[in-house]
């Protein structure tokens, strides 16, 4: 039998849910637990400063949530001219807006699988001047949700919807080492655990139309679109066979990552990854 997956908009799809993943992320994340991860999300500045050259640019916080990673950021950058901050949970995008400096804001739902959804963001004007002054440079972040989706393809609608001045400062949960399942599992842990339970027993219970009873059970999987991409699922299980995938996380190595920048048309200006190699950010362009 054929293992449903549940679109990750399902995860947040309730206010309840969304508090629950809160504080999922609060209890268990390593950005919440380590200094050294916080630490990548300011490291990025000094480039960053250097090639926005204290003009006025653009942010958009792509899948945002309540704006935590981009708050650091942005506390060692210039206030940006617009901020967009868009999620799934549109509750959470208006707390990341309210939470984040600009001068104008806007906050968006967004569905991070949709080419059309991140079409609408990323090429409607944002800004209300009808000044004919040539756009404002764009930095666009996408923090803490490139491993729940499929990574190549998000990347690659980026990189069509991006303009030549545009960066994409993204993260990514690493597999540490160079062995991308031995990796996966070092860090189950952090997803296999009552409070994450929890939070997707919830999903579970709003899922529609309603699943049969059953339970939750982790573990480390190969991707369906790459064999060699380790992934963490989640799977609901019944009489001792996987119905439904509520949640997956990919871990690829960091030579994987590469590989992906490499091919979805875009270029690898800097990276940062953090001492145990569990997590790292890259700052990109659109290939010319």
């Amino acid at each position: 039998m054929a293992i449903a997956q549940l679109s990750s908009s399902a995860l947040y799809s309730h206010p309840s849910l969304a508090r629950l993943w809160k504080k999922v992320h609060l209890t268990c994340s390593p950005f919440c637990r380590r200094p050294a991860v916080r630490r990548l999300y300011t490291q990025p500045a000094t480039v960053l400063r250097s090639l926005l050259r204290h003009a006025p640019y653009s942010f958009i916080a792509l899948g945002c949530a309540e704006g935590l990673k981009e708050s650091l950021l942005l506390r060692k950058l210039p206030k940006p001219t617009l901020l967009l901050t868009a999620d799934t949970c549109l509750s959470m995008a208006k707390i990341a807006a309210r939470k984040l400096p600009a001068r104008a804001k806007i906050a968006r739902r967004i569905d991070l699988t949709s080419p059309s959804s991140i079409s609408r963001i990323l090429t409607t004007p944002i800004s209300p001047s009808k000044s004919k002054a040539p756009s404002p440079a764009r930095l666009i972040t996408l923090f803490g949700v490139l491993p729940n989706l499929d990574p190549f393809s998000l990347l690659r609608r980026l990189a069509k919807n991006m303009g030549p001045n545009d960066l994409l400062l993204f993260s990514a949960n690493l597999a540490p080492g160079e062995n991308g399942r031995r990796g996966a599992l070092r860090v189950l842990p952090q997803y296999d655990n009552p409070l994450t339970h929890k939070w997707l027993q919830g999903v579970a219970l709003r899922t529609r139309p309603r699943l049969s009873p059953g339970s939750i059970h982790f573990g480390v999987y190969p991707d369906t679109t790459q064999s060699s991409l380790s992934r963490i699922e989640a799977r609901w299980v019944v009489e001792n066979k996987p119905t439904h995938t509520l949640f997956s996380s990919r871990r690829p190595t960091l030579s994987q990552v590469e590989s992906w920048i490499q091919t979805s048309g875009l270029t690898r200006i800097h990276q940062w990854i953090e001492p145990k190699g569990e997590e790292g950010v890259w700052l990109t362009s659109r290939k010319a």
